[in-house]
């Protein structure tokens, strides 16, 4: 089995990892660079203010395999954004914060 070949397909994607066990999809892109520029403003858009304090990571994943069989596997931890009362995906001066996952995979 091969990764599959960028051509223009979604092979990147951020997803945060919520407490007690469930996840939401920030975003998907070409690539890591393009997820990793967009998944903060997305941040604002899809975790609900009283989601926020339950994501314990947010997880760069890759598409391994073909578009028809494969699966997404992690890459890395990004930083989770700071939120100081408001809706912004971000604290006022910009910061991203850096997840603190927990070693139990469970």
């Amino acid at each position: 089995m091969s990764m599959s070949e960028s051509t223009g397909a979604q092979d990147w994607r951020a997803v945060a990892c919520l407490a007690p066990g469930g996840e939401r999809l920030l975003c998907v892109g070409e690539s890591s660079s393009q997820v990793r520029a967009a998944y903060a403003g997305a941040w604002g858009e899809v975790i609900r203010d009283e989601d926020r304090p339950t994501v314990r990571a947010i997880s760069l994943q890759r598409w391994a395999g073909q578009a028809w069989a494969g699966q997404w596997e992690h890459q890395t931890y990004l930083a989770v954004p700071a939120t100081r009362g408001g809706k912004g995906g971000t604290n006022e001066a910009g910061e991203a914060v850096a997840a603190n996952p927990t070693s139990d995979p469970a």
